[in-house]
């Protein structure tokens, strides 16, 4: 078992993505405008990311390939090929690319519904709602397994992998239980709150008790009132909000393997 207790710090989750990035519009007015606000938006949170921008339907798939973007604006309405037929044939390669569509008016959405768009920005789509989308996207697409809990106990600094966080739990005032998935246990002198505010974006944990918070990877099941995990860990749940507690954990548990089947199914397409 590891422990320690000193003076805390903790540290942002870094970012591991490098978005690529597809503007698509036959109207350059749009399309130099969108690309403005994304190009502010990268150089303050992703300096590496590339974007590229296309005047239409058939000008983007003519180079298109399977898994080369990591999300597309796609103009509904254009000359030639519309957003959604463009979409249907993006589909048909690349199950999993966000496709964000751009439109004049909201009433022309119930038509793209099928092609499974991220979101739908009404144009001219205003910076804080583009800032807004990115935001999401950039959560949803960093690698869980490179994001790291960062903090100083017993004079050591520790890089705990979220992964590898089993449980992290209230303990002595001004102190946490974080215990990892070799069971050691980590003392830092670090509130709950700041805790649970590294790792609110991170949609593997939840919130179980006040001032308990487990990685729904590590649940074995729910029992008596209690969640088990891995190790032999045991923590009581909110009585009041068990039978929601349980359902998150399935959802979730139901949402990976949903994940995991379409994953493999766009593969065998391809």
């Amino acid at each position: 078992m590891q422990s320690g207790s000193d003076r805390v710090r903790s540290r942002p989750v870094t970012r591991f993505v490098l978005m690529n990035i597809a503007i698509v519009d036959d109207l350059r007015e749009e399309s130099d405008r969108l690309e403005g606000i994304l190009k502010d938006y990268t150089a303050r949170n992703d300096p590496g990311a590339k974007i590229s921008v296309f005047r239409s339907g058939e000008e983007f798939l003519d180079g298109f390939t399977a898994f080369a973007y990591t999300v597309i604006f796609l103009d509904i309405y254009m000359e030639g090929i519309t957003g959604i037929e463009t979409a249907e044939r993006i589909r048909k390669l690349d199950g999993d690319v966000c496709i964000i569509f751009l439109t004049t008016s909201s009433e022309h959405l119930w038509g793209a519904f099928h092609v499974h768009a991220y979101e739908y920005l009404v144009k001219p789509a205003a910076a804080e709602k583009v800032f807004r989308v990115m935001d999401d996207l950039y959560r949803m697409h960093t690698d869980p397994k490179a994001a790291t809990l960062d903090f100083t106990a017993g004079k050591t600094d520790h890089h705990i992998v979220c992964d590898d966080i089993v449980s992290v739990c209230t303990a002595e005032t001004n102190y946490l239980n974080i215990v990892d998935r070799e069971g050691n246990v980590f003392h830092p002198r670090l509130t709950f709150s700041n805790v649970s505010k590294e790792l609110e974006n991170d949609t593997r944990f939840l919130l179980i008790n006040r001032g308990i918070l487990v990685n729904m990877d590590h649940i074995i099941c729910f029992e008596h009132g209690m969640c088990l995990l891995r190790g032999d860990l045991k923590y009581p749940v909110f009585s009041k909000k068990l039978a929601e507690t349980e359902q998150k954990w399935q959802n979730y548990t139901f949402a990976k393997i949903r994940s995991g089947q379409k994953r493999t199914q766009t593969k065998e397409v391809i």
